[in-house]
């Protein structure tokens, strides 16, 4: 498998819904790097999942790669994922998260590696985590997998330098002041919103105007506005505690209502998050 392949699915994954990843920057570069760090990771299959923790390998990444490569691919789908949150739980590939090596103090080192767990959690919360599945590489990576208490390594690869960690349900529980321990506090979605609403506040959450959002998603005033009111309706219906009765005005939208529906999203992750409602009624 070439280079010009790996960087083909690498491109193909950036918008797939089951990809996140997140990029830790410095104001000012450090020994000419503006790049400091990087994290990423996909929601796989249980069957890939059971298949490497039973026979566990050097080259994680590798596989799900050419996987997809091979039209086989592992990485979950919106319905898939969805089904997961209103099921068992979701296994996870940490494929990345490493930083600079050599360039950093050791206070500059410390608060990178605390924001690549904070950014971690920001992009996953929500998500109805199972098991979390990671390759590290290097002592350096390893030692702090184990720092977490959360993982735990199930393997060791000496010839590449590497070994697989694995979270689960109850590893994270005998860590509960954890990073990952906020993320496997999940609460089901109550609120039903349609995947155009989730975009609209998803989008919503960094304080952006309609103006704003009519752009940045290509839909005119008026359609930001009737998404809006279809999202009050659901509010209403579901959640009416939510709201005051006097967040009312006079194109029944209201300031005060977009603020406290944003505010209950923002400290709810999970109802931006794909959830198959036909799965939650067997």
């Amino acid at each position: 498998m070439g280079r010009r392949t790996t960087l083909s699915v690498w491109q193909s994954l950036l918008d797939h819904p089951s990809f996140q990843a997140n990029v830790i920057e410095s104001d000012r570069p450090i020994a000419g790097h503006k790049i400091l760090a990087c994290g990423m990771g996909v929601f796989v299959t249980k069957e890939f999942a059971d298949k490497e923790i039973k026979n566990p390998r050097s080259g994680l990444n590798s596989r799900i790669i050419a996987a997809i490569v091979a039209g086989e691919s592992v990485v979950l789908s919106r319905n898939q994922i969805g089904a997961g949150n209103a099921g068992v739980g979701l296994d996870f590939v940490n494929m990345y998260g490493t930083w600079r090596d050599g360039i950093m103090n050791a206070s500059q080192l410390a608060e990178v590696q605390a924001l690549l767990g904070s950014s971690f959690v920001e992009h996953f919360a929500g998500y109805r985590f199972n098991r979390v599945l990671k390759e590290a590489i290097g002592q350096s990576r390893i030692a702090l997998a184990l720092a977490t208490g959360t993982y735990r390594v199930i393997a060791e690869f000496p010839e590449s330098e590497s070994a697989l960690a694995v979270a689960t349900p109850d590893s994270v529980s005998a860590a509960p002041y954890s990073v990952a321990a906020a993320l496997y506090r999940y609460q089901p979605p109550v609120l039903r919103l349609r995947p155009a609403e989730q975009t609209l506040l998803a989008a919503a959450l960094v304080g952006k105007t309609d103006a704003e959002l009519s752009v940045d998603l290509g839909l005119s005033i008026e359609a930001i506005k009737k998404r809006w009111m279809s999202i009050f309706d659901r509010v209403d219906q579901f959640k009416p505690e939510i709201l005051s009765p006097s967040d009312v005005d006079s194109d029944g939208r209201g300031p005060q209502k977009r603020h406290r529906v944003v505010a209950y999203i923002r400290s709810h992750p999970e109802e931006l998050r794909p959830f198959s409602w036909d799965m939650k009624k067997r």
